[in-house]
């Protein structure tokens, strides 16, 4: 069993420090722990594993919010105008982010970064490396557990991924829930107002940005399906994006990310049901969908689509329509940047086999729940 006091006065122990900012934050971890405790399942090795990881999750809030007491100039980092990327995984929103993250004049928030982004004590500006190597190690952990989750996300340290990472410190995450059973924990994190996250997110952008001197002249991709389900929620904090939705039929998609929980399940519990983790991604995936669509044919100038099939046929051709649409010149730089990229990394994702009946689902429900956004944006 998880102990909240402990895991709370370890984090304090770890950073000499014991204010963690927005109360709603908190709530939520408590929620997590318990629904942890009582829900997940999890064997000996699940425990230890979120023990640690929540102690870290912890410690990285408490410097984020005394990163901000001692700099308060943080906060005057300006983020301009960022491109955002969402879609369903498989539907090719991780490549258009990396292509665009490749362009010298674009920047985006790293996995390392993601899962460390409080720079440690005499850590001086511009000189992460110890960060960084935590980052390494961590992946090369996550592929030694489950091998073949190279074959459903492209896991790289230094590379461009998910702030999905970075709302995970605000409890208001959905990350939990594609790893571990947690049905109260969803309903709470569902329940809350994630304006508040959103505000945070741009805190930690800031950061991020204040932390490397000249970032502040590039401007961000960001990339997550989490986004999908508040999108609206971004858009009020960060009025000025262009959001990029990826698209693909569902009944390819959906499968996929059933099969990626499952297998990051796999080594944290001894029991999982899938027909359980189909139902309950199958149902969450279609809502986030619906109120993305609801508020891109609301807001049809801040939002571009891209459809799957032309992106994988020639994704450097679809950036010429993308660049037009976020309002820079798709210069020679950007797309040698882009032809280098996809040359270094067209073979770095394995053969991913699933299926929607493995996972419990009949293709009539994908008809039934996802109709609205086929018909708008698959047939």
């Amino acid at each position: 069993m998880l102990n909240s006091a402990k895991i709370i006065d370890e984090a304090k122990k770890q950073t000499n420090l014991d204010y963690f900012g927005n109360p709603l934050f908190m709530e939520g971890f408590e929620s997590l722990v318990q629904s942890i405790n009582e829900e997940a399942h999890l064997n000996d090795i699940g425990m230890e594993a979120q023990e640690h990881r929540l102690v870290g999750v912890l410690s990285n809030l408490l410097r984020i919010e005394d990163a901000f007491a001692q700099n308060p100039e943080i906060l005057n980092e300006e983020i301009h105008s960022p491109i955002v990327i969402v879609g369903l995984p498989r539907t090719g929103s991780t490549m258009t982010h990396r292509l665009l993250a490749s362009d010298p004049r674009h920047t985006a928030m790293l996995w390392w970064e993601g899962r460390h982004p409080a720079m440690l004590k005499d850590e001086v500006r511009g000189k992460p490396e110890k960060r960084m190597e935590m980052g390494k190690a961590e992946v090369e952990a996550v592929m030694q557990a489950s091998p073949e989750a190279l074959t459903i996300h492209p896991w790289d340290y230094k590379g461009a991924d998910e702030e999905i990472l970075l709302l995970e410190h605000t409890f208001f995450s959905t990350v939990p829930e594609s790893f571990m059973r947690l049905p109260s924990y969803s309903k709470w994190v569902e329940s809350q107002d994630h304006i508040h996250a959103y505000a945070q997110l741009k805190k930690m952008l800031q950061y991020l940005q204040w932390q490397n001197p000249g970032r502040e002249k590039k401007r961000w991709v960001l990339k997550s399906p989490h986004h999908l389900g508040f999108i609206d929620k971004l858009l009020k904090i960060f009025p000025d994006s262009k959001v990029i939705q990826t698209h693909r039929d569902p009944l390819k998609t959906i499968p996929s990310f059933c099969s990626m929980c499952a297998n990051l399940f796999e080594p944290l519990t001894n029991s999982f049901d899938k027909n359980e983790i189909g139902h309950h991604w199958a149902h969450k995936l279609a809502k986030v969908l619906n109120h993305c669509m609801e508020v891109s044919n609301e807001n049809n100038d801040n939002f571009l689509n891209l459809e799957f099939s032309k992106m994988i046929k020639d994704p450097i051709l679809e950036m010429n329509e993308v660049y037009n649409f976020i309002g820079e010149d798709f210069t020679d730089q950007a797309e040698n940047a882009m032809k280098a990229w996809k040359e270094e990394n067209q073979h770095e994702m394995g053969a991913h086999q699933y299926s929607l009946e493995e996972f419990g689902i009949e293709s009539s429900f994908i008809d039934e729940y996802f109709s609205k956004y086929i018909d708008q944006y698959i047939k």
